[in-house]
Formats: structure tokens, sequence, C-alpha cells
């Protein structure tokens, strides 16, 4: 995937006017006008590389032109992704072409787009109107760096035996287990997966193994009429379980509009259909509200959905290392866990006297949505590509 980093060239003036003065031979001179091109380069992987930026005059001046140029963090820091700039540009005159160069950290790690501004102010003797420039860094790196810090589980618990796990060890997707699920639902009369979705899951392309890990990745790009691409992964028809410990190790992605989840539907969901089937989602995460988990039960009542929620606030941001998701799950009841401290517990007598779908075999399903009825959609400040992180699946009786 293309890195990009994005650098605007703001340039802060006064559209007032200057009046017009006469040049030595008698003829009005117009006050010249300041123009920065884009730029766009691959980053290097190591070292610094410039970024060199082309300032013009629309005209020869036979005064002295110039003007401030100050560097502003966006997306992109500071010292870890490039030089702050703060000089002051001139012009002699006759001169129309200048060069600025920006210091561009290189590294050989894959990121997103980054972002910085250079603000341009105290004009003298020009105007600007067009004040914005882009720098665009291309990535060419395809390392994903992996935090392990973070809250682990056992192998083992005393009376129970591991009946299923999925350590990630491998170079790719065990397709004896996983299914992709692909598209953006349409596919299945289900038009943004039942949640008005904004990605395309693609098969396998958003799928990254490494370190012992599997990635998400979810990405800004165009696909199947949508704007945002990930991936979403089932284990129906190949693995599915009742009761038990089941642990899932994983690090969540964040940013507004973005939308993990690791959740379970009944064996039952081609036929019964949802909600009906039941549905397990032992973690959601809105990636705004970054210390917030949610986990919830969604069963069928008469001729209506239901819904019984239940949330834990952590004491730092959910993304900032990795935790394990747990579901203890025994007849008529469930508790769910992150790092062993309850997020809530569901019995069936909760259900209100409807059909309990919680006693029969569930299967896996693990995605990062992009954008949807509950999070909402991305906006400025959502930085891509986002990656989940998953360790582990465990399954315990």
């Amino acid at each position: 995937m293309i890195k990009r980093y994005v650098f605007l060239i703001c340039i802060g003036f006064s559209f007032t006017q200057c009046k017009k003065e006469t040049n030595g031979g008698g003829t009005p001179e117009t006050t010249p006008s300041v123009f920065v091109a884009d730029v766009k380069q691959p980053e290097g992987n190591t070292g610094s590389n410039k970024m060199n930026f082309t300032i013009t005059l629309s005209a020869a001046s036979a005064k002295e032109v110039s003007f401030k140029i100050v560097t502003k963090e966006v997306f992109a820091k500071s010292i870890e992704d490039f030089t702050a700039v703060d000089q002051r540009i001139t012009f002699a005159p006759g001169e129309t072409t200048k060069s600025l160069s920006v210091d561009i950290v290189a590294d050989d790690i894959k990121e997103g787009t980054d972002d910085f501004q250079l603000f341009v102010s105290e004009p003298v003797n020009c105007i600007v109107p067009s004040p914005f420039a882009t720098g665009t860094i291309e990535n060419d790196d395809s390392k994903i760096p992996v935090n392990e810090a973070g809250y682990t589980t056992p192998a083992s618990y005393a009376g129970k035996t591991l009946v299923w796990a999925d350590e990630f060890e491998g170079s790719g997707l065990n397709t004896t287990n996983w299914n992709y699920d692909v598209g953006d639902g349409c596919a299945r009369n289900n038009c943004g997966w039942g949640n008005n979705e904004l990605e395309f899951y693609t098969e396998g392309d958003n799928l990254i193994f490494s370190n012992g890990k599997m990635i998400i990745e979810a990405r800004k790009e165009s696909r199947g009429g949508k704007n945002y691409t990930s991936s979403r992964l089932t284990t129906m028809g190949k693995k599915s379980f009742k009761f038990g410990r089941i642990d899932i190790r994983a690090k969540l992605p964040k940013g507004q509009g973005i939308w993990p989840a690791l959740w379970m539907l009944g064996d039952n969901f081609p036929t019964a259909g949802w909600p009906a089937c039941g549905e397990i989602d032992m973690m959601e995460f809105l990636g705004h509200d970054l210390t917030k988990v949610y986990s919830t039960i969604h069963f069928k009542s008469g001729n209506n959905p239901r819904n019984i929620s239940k949330s834990f606030i952590n004491s730092t941001p959910l993304p900032d290392e990795f935790h394990v998701y747990s579901l203890v799950w025994e007849t008529d009841k469930m508790r769910m866990l992150i790092d062993d401290k309850l997020i809530g517990e569901f019995l069936a007598s909760e259900l209100g006297g409807a059909t309990n779908p919680f006693n029969d075999k569930f299967f896996f399903l693990f995605n990062v949505a992009v954008g949807g009825n509950w999070p909402g959609s991305p906006n400025t400040t959502t930085y891509f590509p986002q990656w989940m992180f998953i360790d582990y699946v465990r399954v315990f009786q």
C-alpha cells in the first residue's frame, strides 16, 4: 500500500491590493503573486531525504519580496517525521524562482498519510492567490511494527482442556478454519452489512501475518464502489463451539469511524437468520472513544430484534497495547471480560421470556468496519491505515 505524507503549504497574506507604482521607465508595476508547486516523492528507508518545493513569482519585481515560513504539525510530527522549518524567504529584485527544502525522516516502517503545514506569514511586496501546496511522501515500506506490550492469559486452566486455538504463527490464513466475507453485503441483500458501513471487504488483500500476529488492515482506497477496504473473517461451517472459556488477545485500531469487533453468531444463522440465531459481541469498540469497550448480546423477542449491552471504562486508551477479551460461557449464563475484569454478565432471565439461542453452538467473526450507523463516518482526523492485531484465539472446555 502506498503511504502518503501530505504537506500543506499555507501562505498567509492580506488580500488588500498593494498600490501600483511606476518603475524607472514610468510603466506601472503590479505587485507579483507567489505560487508554490506540489511535490511527490518516495520516503526512502534510512537517514533523511529532502523534499524540494519550488516557489515562483508571477513576474519579476523591482523591489525585494519576502515572507516568513514556519512548519506546523498535523498528522506528521516534528523530529519523528520531518525537520521543522522557520525561516524567511527573500527574492532579490529581478528574481522569480527559489527552492525550499524540507528534510523528511526516512525509515522502513509502513505508515499512513502524514501531513504538516508550512505557514507563510508577514508578506512584503507580494500577494498569494493560491496559498496551499501539497507535498506527498509515497511509502516504499511494508514492515508493520508490533508492540508486544499488554495483558496476556495462560495457555491452560485447571479443570479445562484446550479444544481449539489459532496462534496465527503461519504466513497466511488457515482456510481449514476461516472464511473470507467479501464485498459490501449487497450480494446478500444486506448492503452495508446491515449497518450502513462504508467499507468493501476483500479476500485477503487487507490481511497480513507478521511476528505471530494476524493483522486486519483498514485502508482509505476505492474498491467495489466504496472508499474504504478492510477484512471480515468467519469460521462459519468450519469451527463452532458451545460453552467454555474463550480468550482473544488483540490490539485495537482507533480513529473516528473505525469500528473493530470480535463476535459470534449462532450456527443456525443460514436458516434462522438474524437475530433469531443470536449474536454474542465479545468486544466492540468505537475508535473515537478510546477507553470504552462494549459487550452485547442480540436476540429475537416476538417479531422484534432486541439487545442487551454492557460496557467497561479502561484506565488507559485501549489501542495503546494488547488486551484479552474473554467469554466465560455456561448454560443460561455468559460473562464477558477484559483482562479478567468483568465487562458484563448476561443471564437467560434477562431475555424477558424470549427464546434463548445462547445454549447452542456459535461460530466466530472478526472484522474492522469503517463507518456505519453507530460509529459514524471517518473525518479529517481519521488516520489510515488502521490495524487490528490478533495474537491468538483459544477455546477451553
